[in-house]
């Protein structure tokens, strides 16, 4: 175990074992549902839904892109630019490495031309950390609706992602609050410094910033909803939305393979829990994963014909 102390051997084995508990996940989902039904739904999807779903999902890197274009983590960027970045971002996330990574290649694109690594990362993280709130947002909303619904089952479930939004809710403010008012009495002035860049960051995010990140939660509901759609199923996009967002928040934590399997898992449970039947929730679970791989994976190549941020020229003295 003490070579685990080397970096390299330590990421490499935190990346295998993620692996190992993602295909786990997928395994005893898949002993859950009838393999064959399941595998027939997909083929048997709606192509143009699908083609639909998977520009829909693609619009939400778009946003993304905009997102930080309004926030200006470099001054003077051309959205195009902004654009390129979270292409490329959005592939590195959604191939398994998590947003976190794909956020930090973001982070080091805008340093090219900045000379800034940690005010890039700064408003980087300031635009998840409006997504993610904002989700959870949304989570919580639904699950005060869903608490007063007859059905034992989804009553329950409403309680245990409203108690979750609510206990994450408060360790984040909780943490943000000893990040930004505690440390800083201790901190070197290079992390402080760090820190003041994290706070003007959050500074920055205005109702122009909540609006979008608003619009891209709604988007990924809507690319869902085209899914089921295309499964022949006719389901609200109340139930897509709900979905979403509860897929989005398991998968913040950092057990799986860029959360795969613990995505999967619950899309499928929250469309099971509304009465879909478990391989077509399956199904639409797995279709979103190839949707969202699929615009990724355009948006990667569409980047790759955009032009490079070229480094900028150094003050003359």
């Amino acid at each position: 175990m003490s070579q685990l102390t080397n970096p390299s051997l330590r990421r490499a084995f935190f990346l295998v074992l993620k692996v190992i508990i993602s295909v786990g996940l997928l395994y005893f989902i898949f002993t859950l549902i009838d393999v064959r039904a399941a595998f027939k739904a997909a083929v048997g999807a709606n192509l143009a839904l699908l083609a639909l779903a998977v520009v829909v999902r693609g619009s939400v890197f778009a946003l993304d892109a905009l997102r930080l274009h309004s926030m200006a983590p470099t001054d003077g960027l051309p959205y195009h630019q902004h654009l390129r970045l979270a292409l490329r971002g959005a592939f590195f996330s959604q191939m398994g490495f998590g947003f976190l990574t794909g956020d930090a290649y973001r982070a080091m694109g805008y340093a090219k031309g900045e000379a800034s690594l940690s005010k890039s990362a700064a408003h980087l993280l300031a635009a998840r950390l409006a997504g993610i709130a904002m989700t959870a947002l949304i989570a919580l909303i639904a699950a005060l609706y869903l608490m007063t619904s007859d059905d034992t089952a989804l009553s329950g479930f409403a309680r245990q992602v409203g108690f979750g939004v609510v206990a994450l809710g408060g360790f984040t403010l909780v943490a943000l609050w000893v990040l930004f008012t505690v440390v800083p009495r201790f901190a070197s002035p290079a992390m402080a410094e760090r820190l003041t860049l994290g706070a003007n960051a959050l500074r920055t995010l205005n109702t122009r910033i909540w609006m979008i990140s608003l619009l891209v939660i709604l988007l990924r509901g809507i690319s869902l909803w085209l899914i089921f759609l295309a499964l022949h199923q006719s389901f609200s996009y109340f139930i897509a939305l709900l979905a979403s967002v509860t897929g989005t928040l398991i998968t913040l934590l950092p057990l799986a393979f860029g959360g795969l399997g613990l995505r999967e898992g619950a899309v499928a449970g929250v469309a099971a829990l509304f009465g879909m039947p478990a391989a077509l929730s399956v199904s639409a679970a797995i279709l979103l994963r190839l949707a969202v791989v699929t615009a990724a994976s355009m948006g990667l190549i569409i980047s790759l014909f955009m032009p490079e941020l070229a480094p900028r020229d150094e003050p003359e003295p």
